[in-house]
């Protein structure tokens, strides 16, 4: 009967994986003492099974090779399947679109008659207070530029757009589309921009100058003029969800140079425009991040074609309802001065799979 033989190569195996338990025991003590020092109530944690969770997430984000190897992950992904990682959809030229555009849930029908729903309440409570509603719902990105995707959106998210303005006119909703409008300037400049979930300038201006054209009545007298002060180098919200080395397509996932923009009275200078700041107006912006980011100026631009100052409440990453429910909550409702609300919304909102999940995500970042 023959017994096993060590060789010198099964003993320096057996020597160097003594070693690295040993390293990576003596590297992970300061790690372990550390959690420790944070803990509390840690009895109960480990009877239930939360304390070893707790510290493989602690320890996880600390270990010394988890960066290097997500992102050696990433550029292998991006290498040999043109995939980015989760969050991020690669589309054509460097384009990126959000995955939220290509989650369309089964009950997308009863979702969607259930936003309409509460629009209706929203608008129906804005009108007992003497205040009218007229919706404005932006576009997807992905709709708008298929043409630039790698993966073609759900045929139901491309008729989602329609069916949602369709739906809002038939409950008696005011609404001014601008998806077709967008469709039709699409190829003449990026109404969306490459690297981010939100429309660029262009695009907010266009939606503005559509949105004027489909409410005359609402525009005013006031001049306001919008004139280009300068750019800066634009990252996008979406270049934070690539996880690769943007060096392996440098060209492609550099960042754009956004336009920016200052929309002022006609008449008026920088130095004088804390004189306006009091001015009181009939029309009031709800919205999200589309409104609230000023780099895309659409608030600006509002002003430029309504001819008119609107007071603004917008909420970025919140969606919205959150927007409107602070609204609907604050002093605004009851002031007689203002007469009607303008609601940006994003109609990838349709896509959440329920109005509780909605607006329990409502406290969570978003892209909206």
């Amino acid at each position: 009967m023959k017994f096993p033989v060590i060789t010198s190569a099964s003993l320096w195996n057996g020597l160097l994986f003594i070693a690295l338990l040993g390293g990576m025991f003596l590297y992970s003590l300061p790690a372990v003492f550390s959690f420790g020092k944070t803990q509390t109530d840690t009895w109960s944690l480990f009877v239930d099974g939360k304390l070893l969770r707790k510290f493989e997430q602690f320890y996880d984000k600390r270990f010394f090779l988890r960066e290097p190897s997500v992102q050696a992950w990433a550029d292998i992904r991006f290498l040999l399947f043109g995939e980015a990682t989760s969050g991020v959809v690669l589309g054509r030229d460097g384009w990126l679109f959000t995955n939220q555009e290509y989650l369309v849930t089964r009950d997308l029908p009863a979702n969607l008659q259930q936003q309409v729903q509460a629009i209706v309440q929203v608008r129906d409570r804005l009108a007992a207070h003497g205040k009218k509603l007229v919706l404005l719902p932006v576009p997807m990105k992905l709709d708008i530029y298929a043409a630039r995707a790698r993966v073609q959106p759900d045929l139901r998210a491309v008729a989602l757009y329609d069916r949602f303005v369709e739906q809002l006119k038939a409950a008696g909703v005011d609404v001014t589309p601008v998806r077709h409008a967008f469709l039709a300037a699409r190829d003449d400049q990026a109404l969306f921009l490459p690297n981010d979930t939100h429309w660029s300038p262009e695009g907010a201006r266009l939606a503005a100058a559509t949105f004027a054209r489909g409410n005359p009545a609402l525009v005013g007298t006031t001049a306001y003029r919008s004139q280009q002060v300068g750019s800066k180098p634009h990252k996008g919200d979406l270049m934070n969800y690539v996880q690769f080395d943007t060096g392996l397509a440098a060209t492609d996932f550099a960042p754009v140079d956004l336009p920016l923009f200052e929309t002022l009275k006609a008449e008026q200078t920088v130095s004088d425009a804390a004189l306006f700041d009091d001015e009181g107006s009939p029309l009031l912006l709800v919205g999200t991040s589309y409104s609230k980011i000023d780099d895309w100026n659409f608030v600006g631009f509002m002003k430029e074609y309504l001819h008119s100052d609107l007071v603004t409440l917008a909420q970025e990453a919140r969606g919205p309802f959150q927007a409107m429910e602070l609204l609907l909550q604050g002093p605004q409702l009851a002031d007689p001065g203002l007469d009607t609300v303008i609601w940006e919304f994003p109609v990838r909102t349709v896509l959440a799979q329920n109005m509780v999940a909605a607006r329990a995500r409502a406290e969570q970042p978003s892209h909206f």
